[in-house]
């Protein structure tokens, strides 16, 4: 497949929204804490572990896709697709570490590490998105239907 994008690809970066996106990740992870605090102090030290576990992972995912930035589109996407692979191998280990070494609740420590995770899932979503909408693809192939048939051969 030819790619008739400008090499290397680059667009500006959205910097206000952004700043609007983690605003509204921020403003929601005070909300959960604030919100586990009524548990007592086992959701709330659960709540605290997972969201540092899912902080750590969302910048170095962060990371993953600024290494990434300025070059092909695809390595873009590629860069999202990392983020979200070190975001769930993090987590995972995460999970791993802190519920076998430490004595937090275990069932609210998945719970708002799932919670969190979501949030992340979404900003990732949300950025990608935004990257295919405002590329400049010239070779977009418009005879996929939605068939099975036409995903294979495409």
């Amino acid at each position: 497949m030819k790619n008739n994008q400008p090499s290397p690809f680059f667009m500006v970066f959205p910097w206000g929204k952004v700043a609007g996106m983690l605003f509204l990740v921020v403003l929601g992870a005070m909300f959960i804490y604030r919100l586990s605090e009524t548990g007592g102090a086992h959701v709330n030290q659960a709540c605290l572990f997972s969201m540092i576990v899912a902080a750590v992972a969302g910048l170095l995912g962060l990371y993953a896709v600024g290494k990434t930035w300025g070059r092909d589109i695809y390595w873009v996407m590629v860069g999202v697709m990392i983020a979200c692979v070190i975001r769930l191998l993090i987590g995972g280990v995460g999970v791993a570490i802190i519920t076998l070494f430490t004595s937090i609740h275990r069932s609210w420590f998945v719970l708002f590490l799932g919670v969190y995770y979501l949030g992340f899932l979404a900003v990732d979503t949300w950025f990608a998105l935004w990257v295919l909408r405002n590329s400049e693809l010239k070779d977009r192939k418009q005879k996929i239907h939605g068939n099975v048939w036409d995903m294979l051969i495409s």
